[in-house]
């Protein structure tokens, strides 16, 4: 029996998949280069602006935001970043990455508050009430990896709500919270925050972790 050609096969099929072992390395490689350079842009674009940022910042109008369902980092500090935020908003997971990043780095050195928009309707608030007992119950780090898992797969199926959970009362609290927010003209989402002054139009909200990481290194 002639076993060069399947020789030739295998030897050819080796040589072709080490090849796009090779190409698949050299893209990740590139691929996280070029991640490393954007983030070194918008970072060196955020210090440089710093001055400008806390100026722009400070003119816009204070307001006195609701009491907060759900506070993360440390509650006594004095920098305080506010997010309303939706489950249902494309762009709303960049920022709940950016708020775990965030408390990451500076969680002593920052408090969080989360507000979540309510949908009209009430089914779609399910996922809502299972993440805010997955807060009270099992707390920040849970909460923050089912909101991510959420963001992912658009289900919660390896969590449920805590019997201890008491519908009613947290209905009435992201009822009201979200009332204020649609009477204050405050609708889109994400919406943030910092010390209750609204976040600059003139800057990106992509930038936010650049921009708190500044705040916290110049008050030191």
């Amino acid at each position: 029996m002639n076993l060069e050609p399947f020789t030739s096969l295998v030897l050819y099929g080796i040589f072709y998949l080490a090849i796009l072992i090779i190409w698949w390395q050299i893209r990740n490689y590139l691929k996280q280069k070029e991640e490393l350079k954007t983030q070194l842009i918008r970072k060196n674009r955020t210090v440089r602006n710093y001055e400008v940022f806390i100026n722009t910042l400070n003119i816009q109008e204070k307001i006195e935001l609701p009491e907060p369902v759900m506070i993360m980092g440390n509650e006594e500090s004095d920098l305080e970043l506010t997010i309303f935020t939706s489950l249902y908003c494309e762009m709303c997971q960049e920022i709940c990455e950016t708020v775990n990043k965030i408390l990451f780095a500076y969680e002593e050195e920052i408090k969080i508050n989360i507000f979540f928009k309510k949908q009209p309707v009430e089914d779609k608030n399910r996922f809502l009430y299972i993440l805010h007992s997955i807060f009270l119950v099992q707390g920040t780090k849970e909460f923050l990896k089912a909101l991510n898992f959420w963001f992912e797969n658009k289900n919660l199926e390896p969590w449920i709500i805590a019997a201890e959970y008491n519908m009613e009362e947290n209905n009435k609290k992201f009822t009201s919270s979200n009332e204020w927010f649609t009477q204050n003209n405050i609708i889109a989402t994400p919406s943030v925050f910092i010390n209750g002054h609204i976040f600059p139009n003139e800057f990106e909200k992509e930038d936010l972790y650049y921009h708190i990481e500044g705040i916290i290194e110049n008050k030191e």
